[in-house]
């Protein structure tokens, strides 16, 4: 009996998609592959903010990479964690919040040319603008643009899919959850950007 695989794609592949990387988009998918899903989304919502914050070739490819496994460090978070049917409780948050240190391990063990950069993205996708954020706690531009960018495309992805405790929110909706957290946990003019990207998007323009 003959059998087929078809191992999960990555909407904005890199100039050199090495195995390492396939590999870890399928262990992704195999995990939770909502996770893998929201991240291919990101990585596409991100690499269009990007390029209307006017990134660099270089600089877009490794924010799409590490938007497509910024969450990739959740591979190894346990089961009633990860999967959990509610909002997590400080107990589970806290195991939660491991996930970036996690993912920009698995990310530079792939020994990329620009793991280290990548990895430093995914490390840093959940700091906030006013330095409440983690792992570090950084601050404002000591966040890279990169990783701000990621941090709004993460956060109006997961407003706007479905999950297991709500359903998903409108665009207008998610967006003035958004702006209120201006200068809090994100960075306001990237989050004007953000707005601009969508409404081009919304009339079938370019997005710059």
């Amino acid at each position: 009996m003959s059998s087929t695989f078809s191992a999960p794609g990555l909407s904005i592949p890199p100039e050199n998609e090495s195995c390492g990387i396939s590999v870890l988009a399928a262990a992704l998918d195999e995990r939770d592959s909502y996770t893998d899903q929201h991240c291919d989304r990101v990585s596409l919502l991100a690499h269009g903010l990007g390029e209307r914050c006017g990134l660099s070739g270089a600089q877009l490819e490794q924010l799409a990479l590490a938007a497509r496994f910024h969450d990739v460090g959740k591979i190894g978070i346990r089961d009633d964690v990860l999967l959990h049917p509610g909002r997590l409780d400080e107990p589970r948050m806290e195991k939660m919040r491991t996930h970036p240190e996690r993912g920009a391990r698995l990310f530079a063990a792939t020994g990329r040319d620009d793991a280290a950069a990548v990895a430093r993205l995914i490390l840093h996708h959940h700091e906030a603008w006013d330095g409440s954020g983690y792992p570090h706690g950084l601050q404002g531009e000591e966040i890279p643009l990169e990783a701000r960018i990621l941090t709004i495309a993460d956060g109006y992805d997961a407003l706007t899919s479905r999950r297991p405790y709500r359903g998903p929110l409108h665009t207008d909706d998610a967006l003035a959850i958004l702006n209120r957290e201006k200068n809090r946990l994100v960075d306001a003019r990237l989050l004007g950007e953000f707005r601009g990207l969508l409404r081009a998007r919304a009339r079938g323009r370019p997005a710059s």
